[in-house]
């Protein structure tokens, strides 16, 4: 399981469908926004639509925040 709120550049780079433009995009929004409370906020993500959720939403996790 990749954490969504810990994970590197590189590893998020390793889920399907997920290219660098987005795995910016997660990093942007979980260091600007806030840490993702759960899996389905990832949809929040500006391009993440439901079929890229569909696609990752087994393979990922989310660390509660400190």
């Amino acid at each position: 399981m990749i954490d969504l709120n810990t994970a590197s550049a590189n590893l998020l780079d390793t889920l399907p469908g997920i290219g660098l433009a987005l795995v910016q995009a997660i990093i942007d929004f979980r260091e600007n926004a806030h840490p993702f409370p759960s899996v389905v906020v990832v949809q929040e993500v500006p391009k993440i639509g439901p079929v890229t959720y569909e696609n990752i939403r087994e393979l990922v996790t989310v660390s509660r925040s400190p």
